[in-house]
């Protein structure tokens, strides 16, 4: 056992209030999984995934939103992956990219 990865393929995001504030649905092949962001309160405990493909559900504070999708939206490839033993420490992380890459964009008559 330790850590699991999977590199996403696509996400989709929403923004509502129910129960959950935010969600952010991510996909891979053979992978899903659907992180719920609390405006207040208690975070639940997130689910080790299921056998039926693997489901992962997670969650995190409100605050957090922003950068995930941020990070959605701009960089590739990402990764998302967490410890087996404890579905609670998860993340989102990006490959390993060369220091000072910026945008890709130079400024024009420089």
């Amino acid at each position: 056992m330790g850590w699991k990865w999977y590199e996403i393929e696509s996400y989709q995001a929403s923004v509502g209030r129910a129960n959950y504030y935010t969600g952010v649905q991510l996909a891979a092949k053979g992978f899903y999984a659907y992180i719920r962001f609390h405006e207040k309160g208690p975070l639940p405990e997130s689910s080790a995934p299921t056998t039926y493909e693997q489901r992962f559900y997670g969650y995190l504070n409100y605050q957090q939103m922003q950068m995930m999708v941020d990070l959605l939206r701009n960089e590739k490839p990402l990764y998302f992956g967490w410890y087996e033993e404890n579905p609670n420490l998860f993340h989102l992380m990006t490959g390993k990219e060369p220091v000072g890459e910026g945008d890709g964009v130079l400024a024009e008559g420089a």
